[in-house]
């Protein structure tokens, strides 16, 4: 009976290792295709601010293409992995998430009309600064849990 009950025990100890160990490794995949997408964030950024450096409408546009594809069902695809990062207000995480995502929709909307209306590229870079500060902002505020 002793080893029944034992047996039993080990059972229920290895499923419920191999639960948490599951749940642990899709943490793990979610935090790292966060962090996948932010790469991108900052890559399309990259593009822009060396388009603006440098005059040139191409690494402009192409920034903003990287922009766009990063945004693109952001909150779809990282709003939980976001909410862990508030556990204690993950409303909050959600909301900030949100108004972040609307503003920066916004100025690469307006880069993207600017990027071939003038000569005169300050609007862009006005914009460009408007979203990395929307970065910034959201980071110092979310950050401190996945930049572990």
């Amino acid at each position: 009976m002793k080893k029944v009950l034992g047996i039993i025990i080990a059972s229920i100890m290895a499923v419920s290792a191999s639960s948490a160990e599951e749940v642990i490794d899709n943490d793990l995949a979610s935090t790292a295709r966060l962090k996948n997408t932010m790469r991108k964030f900052a890559t399309g950024l990259d593009q822009i601010q060396k388009g603006i450096i440098y005059n040139d409408r191409d690494k402009i546009e192409m920034g903003v293409r990287v922009l766009r594809q990063a945004r693109k069902n952001f909150l779809k695809r990282h709003g939980e992995t976001l909410k862990k990062q508030k556990p204690g207000d993950p409303k909050m995480a959600m909301y900030m998430a949100k108004k972040s995502a609307e503003r920066i929709r916004k100025l690469v909307k307006m880069m993207s009309a600017e990027v071939h209306n003038t000569h005169d590229f300050s609007k862009i870079a006005a914009a460009y600064t408007g979203i990395f500060n929307q970065c910034v902002a959201c980071h110092q505020k979310l950050r401190k849990n996945y930049a572990k």
